[in-house]
């Protein structure tokens, strides 16, 4: 990516986020979209112990191809070369996942493409690589048998591992931008692995970002999950100490991408999680003050609703109206309704 098109993109993220609390907040419905994913699909071909996504059955009413590409492209001539980021599910599932990324980097956005990489045919990573994402993120929760049973399937870490080689062997032979980013989630079942998980990407010229295990994906909010979670550290000390350790690691250069802050706000959250939950699930438990989601995220679901908070309902459909008029005529939930408040009342309560 381009260092202007870097520059405009750090700048319109650094301006939305002191928006929201600039003057009292008083300026914050001039925010912008800064966290923008589109969930192409809601299925999975993985059966990982921390998600519940792979449970989903039936057809899905996906927007076409032609309403997908028309939204990339109102979302670059709105925003500018913005970050937008391809999840799922499995995102690969999604047949027209690639064409889609190819289509978002031809038109200068910062495209990131997250995967379970866990695939037989690697022509379909090969074309992923010529898709010229600037990232592909690859969830890697372990060393060897660990990420087998972490993801639920034999033989996963072998296609993972295929996978992380073959994008590494693009990159090289096509010379592409193309950063290749481990995801590592810290849960009770991988401890022992967490730190090694650095050290691989290390040796593999990759780099790795870390998040604390959260409630699962496509369950209910239970404000008390942890409570019987089988995937939640209950060794406080043990968990704490091993993100101590990955301070030091990445204080010795290891390439930890998580800024210090975020490696901080695990602390206490594995100490108390109830205490800053909520702050977790928004990814913003490394920021000084909390502030409605409505002003700052913009996520598609894999049906086209568009969704500015995963507590509220959906505030439109992208098959329905452009993706402008659905920001601008969004909920003003900031300025009264939010559930912050009320959420994070119900996790000091449980505190207490």
């Amino acid at each position: 990516m381009r260092p202007i098109s870097v520059a405009r993109r750090r700048l319109h993220e650094g301006i939305s986020y002191r928006l929201r609390t600039f003057a009292g907040g008083r300026l914050s419905s001039y925010c912008r979209p800064t966290s923008i994913v589109l969930a192409l699909t809601d299925r999975c071909n993985a059966r990982c112990i921390h998600c519940d996504i792979w449970k989903n059955r039936g057809k899905e009413d996906r927007p076409s191809l032609d309403q997908w590409r028309v939204l990339i492209a109102d979302l670059k001539e709105w925003l500018g070369p913005v970050q937008v980021t391809f999840s799922g599910g499995e995102a690969l599932l999604n047949r027209d996942t690639i064409q889609l990324l190819s289509f978002g980097s031809s038109l200068g956005l910062f495209m990131e493409l997250l995967t379970h990489g866990f695939w037989e045919d690697q022509s379909k990573i090969e074309s992923l690589a010529l898709a010229r994402p600037s990232r592909v993120t690859i969830s890697f929760d372990g060393i060897g048998e660990t990420h087998d049973r972490v993801r639920g399937r034999a033989g996963f870490v072998k296609k993972t591992e295929r996978t992380i080689q073959t994008l590494k062997r693009m990159r090289k032979e096509h010379r592409l931008d193309m950063v290749i980013r481990l995801k590592t989630v810290i849960m009770r079942q991988n401890l022992e692995d967490v730190c090694e998980v650095a050290r691989f990407a290390q040796q593999e010229n990759l780099e790795v970002f870390y998040q604390p295990i959260e409630q699962n994906y496509n369950t209910p909010e239970d404000a008390r999950w942890f409570t019987h979670s089988e995937t939640w550290p209950s060794d406080t000390e043990k968990v704490v100490g091993i993100v101590k350790e990955l301070r030091e690691l990445k204080r010795q250069g290891l390439p930890i991408s998580n800024s210090p802050g975020q490696l901080d706000a695990m602390i206490p959250y594995f100490a108390n999680p109830a205490q800053s939950r909520i702050a977790i699930q928004s990814h913003s438990a490394h920021e000084p003050r909390q502030a409605c989601s409505a002003l700052t995220m913009l996520q598609f679901q894999a049906n086209g609703d568009v969704i500015v908070c995963n507590a509220q309902p959906a505030i439109g459909n992208i098959k329905s109206a452009p993706i402008r008029e659905i920001w601008q005529n969004r909920p003003r939930w900031w300025e009264g309704g939010c559930c912050l408040e009320r959420r994070l009342n119900e996790s000091h309560e449980i505190c207490e």
